[in-house]
């Protein structure tokens, strides 16, 4: 764990990109011909590296945590006419997001705290291609979450606020 005490002078707090694995069911909604009411819960699972960076650039070493979620996004997809065996479609919705990782220790320090929910609006984009058997849906969404996830922290004016910004690629199967 870290401990934030010693470094009082935080300039920046950074994440890496670390991959994941998501898995879920999905409900779908014919609202019209080409948009649909797309309801997608699943659970995520996935590693977590943040660094700091002091204010005269010293790199305090990543620690890794592990992360699962439980997720309920909620979307209108509005897709293409289909030509040949595909369709290009839109993403726009939001997500709740629900933290189950152990809470029983805070994840980066004693003297930070973070919620266990949170929501975002997502907007995406993608291709449905369907097959013989299947169809095969690669799409790409970005994620802004809406809500402070800083719960508590014991020194004051350290951070302010902490929120989530994500970049999804996903793969689905149908």
């Amino acid at each position: 764990l870290y401990n934030l005490n010693e470094f009082n002078e935080l300039g920046k707090i950074l994440s890496k990109y670390e991959p994941g694995f998501n898995v879920g069911i999905i409900i779908d909604a014919k609202l019209g011909q080409n948009s649909n009411l797309r309801i997608t819960p699943s659970f995520n699972f996935l590693d977590q590296k943040i660094y700091f960076i002091t204010n005269n650039e010293k790199t305090i070493q990543p620690k890794n945590t592990g992360i699962s979620n439980f997720e309920l996004p909620t979307y209108i997809k509005y897709r293409s006419d289909r030509i040949n065996n595909g369709r290009a479609y839109l993403l726009l919705g939001g997500t709740f997001v629900l933290d189950l990782s152990n809470h029983g220790e805070s994840h980066l320090s004693q003297n930070l705290d973070f919620k266990t929910t949170n929501y975002t609006i997502d907007i995406g984009v993608g291709i449905d291609m369907y097959f013989a058997f299947f169809k095969f849906s690669p799409e790409i969404k970005y994620c802004y979450g809406l809500k402070n996830m800083l719960k508590y922290q014991t020194q004051p004016n350290q951070i302010k606020k902490l929120s989530t910004r994500g970049i999804l690629v996903s793969l689905t199967f149908e």
